[in-house]
């Protein structure tokens, strides 16, 4: 997790998790078009899908199952919740959706004050490998 600093802005890198039956890295590219898409959080976020975890020796590549997120200050957290909520809503089988931060992690259902509470604190929490970065 890492935080800097763009155009005067704090940005600060989560990561999101899907949970579904079925193709796990298509859901990812999925979420990450509609957010990177949604006129409110597209301008504020940039994400890129990553690994977990290095590939074993068994397989040739990765497995991408996270969408490494990198958010700015002027994405509410509301603005992230409503956007994923939505996201969820349109799909077949609403994957189960969860925003990491360090050792914190907000499952997403719906856009109720709770979850949006809950991402507020886990945006504003600093990292102990914040401080390094520029």
């Amino acid at each position: 997790m890492s935080e800097r600093r763009r155009n005067g802005g704090v940005v600060r890198t989560i990561q999101v998790t899907v949970e579904t039956g079925g193709d796990t890295e298509e859901e990812l590219r999925s979420l990450l078009r509609w957010l990177t898409a949604d006129e409110d959080i597209g301008p504020h976020a940039h994400g890129v899908l990553s690994a977990s975890q290095p590939p074993g020796s068994e397989h040739m590549g990765s497995l991408l199952d996270i969408i490494s997120l990198s958010v700015s200050t002027g994405l509410g957290a509301g603005q992230l919740v409503a956007g994923i909520a939505q996201w969820r809503s349109a799909r077949p089988a609403s994957p189960r959706v969860s925003v990491h931060r360090g050792t914190l992690r907000v499952d997403i259902h719906d856009a109720d004050p709770e979850t949006v509470r809950r991402l507020t604190d886990l945006l504003a929490q600093p990292q102990d490998d914040d401080a390094g970065a520029a």
